[in-house]
């Protein structure tokens, strides 16, 4: 028996998501959360298997929040399931350990799917946002000179102080561009924005 906490603050999505789970004779839910402060007093007394986790939540950013849900529970699945269909935003869920990412208009059959494959250890990506990281290769991030040269700077190990310097720029500037450039590039840390860069070849 697969176990599963819900955090969603929308409780015709919630209500319905239990019927579907309690349906199937392998899956349990064992609560309901609709803020962040609800989820974290719920997750160390329930101790699901899964988690399927909102992103737009009232008090916070669900994805925002995995890091300080796996301190509560290290073993924890977590499924992201919403509507927000940009490639930053999966990007972030990966970067943030999210196991799955799946959106609301996905069906019955799919949704006990993804919870069964990240239950038994694997990863799981719905087709669509599969479809929309694969798009996204195909048409790289279009970046100005000046982001370029900051991400060929960074690469090389300069810190943001070394880069205003160099370029004869304010710091709050060149902080201003690399926070434009993680958001562009869905990364959540100057490390994975380096490597996302190199892998696209934008550097």
């Amino acid at each position: 028996m697969t176990t599963l906490l819900i955090a969603d603050d929308h409780r015709i999505v919630t209500d319905g998501l239990t019927k579907i789970i309690n349906e199937n004779a392998d899956t349990q839910v064992l609560g309901v959360a609709s803020t962040l402060a609800e989820l974290t007093e719920l997750l160390p007394n329930l101790r699901p298997d899964v988690l399927l986790l909102d992103v737009a939540l009232p008090d916070g950013d669900g994805i925002d929040a995995i890091p300080q849900l796996r301190q509560l529970q290290p073993d924890l699945r977590i499924i992201v399931l919403t509507m927000f269909a940009e490639a930053s935003v999966i990007h972030r869920a990966l970067h943030n350990d999210a196991n799955g990412y799946l959106f609301k208009s996905a069906g019955a059959d799919e949704l006990l799917g993804a919870i069964e494959a990240v239950a038994s250890g694997e990863q799981f990506l719905c087709d669509e946002a599969r479809h929309i990281l694969c798009e996204e290769k195909e048409t790289p991030a279009t970046l100005t000179m000046r982001e370029r040269e900051i991400l060929t700077l960074l690469a090389d190990g300069c810190t943001m102080k070394g880069i205003a310097d160099r370029l004869c720029l304010a710091f709050e500037t060149v902080h201003s561009y690399t926070k434009n450039l993680r958001q562009k590039m869905g990364c959540n840390n100057t490390a994975s924005l380096v490597r996302t860069a190199i892998e696209r070849h934008l550097i």
